[in-house]
């Protein structure tokens, strides 16, 4: 969960309204946040919704305070800057999306920087995936020329002084010497141009995602206008970012407008306009287990900021830009239930009688586990994700179809794991210098990808590690289990990369192909690094159901 840190007095300010400790925590649980820590004026709050990003912030926090307490309802809105961005095709190749906006009569002080701050990065970092989806710049506006245009340049052709920095680097020389240019290269290093923005006196203010200019992107206390980009590849991750930071700034008493930016085409950003939602009235009764009538839902919705027009059985409702968590009418009546107050709600106990019973699979995990268990063999438990390299390239086998990871956090768990023997090899491989023999299993879920469609599995994996570990030990291993399961098996010769040619078979269930038995290759063993021979097997226990 986002973990903020803000001036406890800044946020009372921004409030309005005097509150004691106690009254603060209570408050805080109808924004679904807690306080972490406090240390002085200093706390730490945990947010509990990740898909509220508006809320990550003192100005977040204290706005949506206001609305459920019934302190006061905001709109946002934006007048005309007469501002003009002009967008260069070039960036299409790079970085192709933005929207920007202006800011004045700002009064800054450093509770409201470090906040400004904090919550660009937040921003940023988790709502964008680390600048990938969407970076944000904030500039001093008397520092800038406009029209302001939105291009690229050789990384070798460009200069220009970075945010901190005292010395002009080209783009190229930023990626290998800034901090964070350092930090976010592999964000531009695949391009042949980098994005650039660059006012109408040809001065750098950044190279988006990666830093500002010194000249125009430093905001201090001094500073009463702004101007605010975001940079992306989409409008889903853009246009909320941007709304939530210019809003964020409005609460610190900015005024809002717009800039014209052309692209082919001209259209103008921000976009405050609320969006809209419908709520069935019987289906928010149902699910909250209440009996509202339409005026007191009314009421609770307006707690959030919602406003909403009945019409029969249903409730039109539109709710601020800043927020990009409304999918359908359960997250709107997720916000009748804060409203309304979860510890209003009475526990019921249910009328159903149901008597609780393993399922079959879990009957079937359970009787395995116990009779090899039974044997002194040791039942590990590893990760569901992995990655090709571990699943294919160091079992030596040709690469096949795996479930990934669309947008994985480390290139270590970028996959599911389509078998469970290479998590056997690395479990052995992390423990060559303890006693031998080790005998260890694992049963857990695999997903094979079986004519382009993901397959859930559960499967067995056994593997013994000692000088004498071979094909018979481990044949006579699952001859016996299959015999106490009342399974018939047969073991059929087979060839296949990861184990040692002519000491491995494929196993018979039914008449159908259900795993694999023998001893691991010693190429497989030199990748895992491990130098004792090990025999195993891997069985398909969907179909021994």
């Amino acid at each position: 969960m986002p973990t903020i840190e803000i001036s406890k007095s800044d946020l009372l300010e921004l409030i309005g309204k005097k509150l004691g400790d106690k009254e603060l925590e209570e408050a805080l649980e109808l924004a679904k946040s807690g306080i972490d820590s406090a240390e002085g004026d200093l706390l730490k709050i945990e947010v509990g919704d990740v898909n509220r990003p508006d809320l990550w912030s003192a100005e977040g926090l204290a706005r949506e305070l206001k609305l459920r307490l019934g302190i006061e309802k905001k709109e946002y809105e934006a007048k005309s800057s007469g501002c003009e961005l002009k967008v260069d095709s070039k960036v299409k190749k790079a970085r192709p999306f933005i929207a920007c906006a202006v800011v004045k009569n700002l009064n800054l002080n450093d509770s409201a920087i470090k906040s400004i701050i904090q919550l660009q990065e937040k921003l940023c970092e988790s709502f964008g995936l680390k600048r990938k989806e969407v970076a944000i710049g904030v500039y001093d506006f008397e520092k800038i020329k406009w029209p302001i245009t939105y291009t690229t340049f050789i990384p070798s052709k460009l200069s220009f002084v970075p945010l901190g920095a005292s010395q002009e680097l080209t783009l190229k020389e930023i990626l290998q010497q800034h901090e964070k240019g350092i930090q976010y290269a592999g964000l531009l290093e695949h391009l042949k141009e980098y994005p650039v923005l660059i006012d109408a006196e040809k001065r750098v203010l950044s190279m988006p995602p990666i830093i500002n200019s010194e000249h125009s992107g430093k905001v201090t206390e001094e500073t009463k206008n702004v101007f605010v980009e975001a940079t992306g590849f989409s409008e889903r991750f853009v246009i909320p970012a941007l709304n939530i930071i210019i809003c964020a700034l409005a609460d610190r008493g900015g005024t809002m407008e717009s800039v014209s930016i052309t692209d082919g085409k001209k259209r103008v950003t921000p976009d405050l306009k609320r969006k809209g939602a419908e709520v069935n009235i019987d289906e928010a009764n149902n699910i909250l287990g209440l009996n509202l009538i339409p005026r007191q839902i009314s009421s609770l919705l307006e707690k959030a900021g919602f406003e909403t027009k009945q019409s029969g059985k249903k409730l039109s409702v539109t709710y601020p830009a800043y927020r990009q968590d409304i999918l359908d009418s359960r997250d709107v009546i997720e916000d009748i239930a804060i409203s309304y107050g979860y510890g209003n709600f009475l526990p019921i106990v249910p009328e159903v009688f149901t008597i609780g019973k393993f399922s079959e699979e879990t009957e079937l995990r359970e009787k395995v586990s116990g009779l090899i268990t039974g044997l002194g063999v040791q039942e590990i438990a590893t990760f569901t994700l992995t990655n090709r390299d571990e699943l294919f390239k160091k079992m030596k086998m040709k690469a096949k179809e795996a479930l990934e990871i669309a947008n994985p956090v480390s290139a270590t768990y970028s996959s599911v794991r389509s078998w469970l023997l290479p998590s056997l090899l690395e479990f052995l491989s992390k423990n060559k210098d303890e006693d031998y023999p080790q005998k260890i299993f694992e049963i857990g879920k695999c997903i094979e990808i079986i004519n382009g469609e993901a397959d859930d599995k559960l499967k067995l994996a056994f593997a013994t590690a000692e000088k004498k570990a071979g094909f018979t030990e481990t044949r006579q291993m699952l001859e016996w289990l299959a015999a106490s399961l009342g399974i018939e098996i047969k073991i059929v010769p087979c060839e296949h990369e990861s184990f040692i040619a002519g000491r491995v078979g494929k196993i018979i269930v039914h008449g159908r192909e259900a795993g694999i038995l023998g001893e691991i290759s010693p190429a497989v063993l030199s990748e895992w690094n491990i130098s004792m021979p090990v025999a195993g097997f891997e069985l398909d226990l969907t179909e021994l159901k």
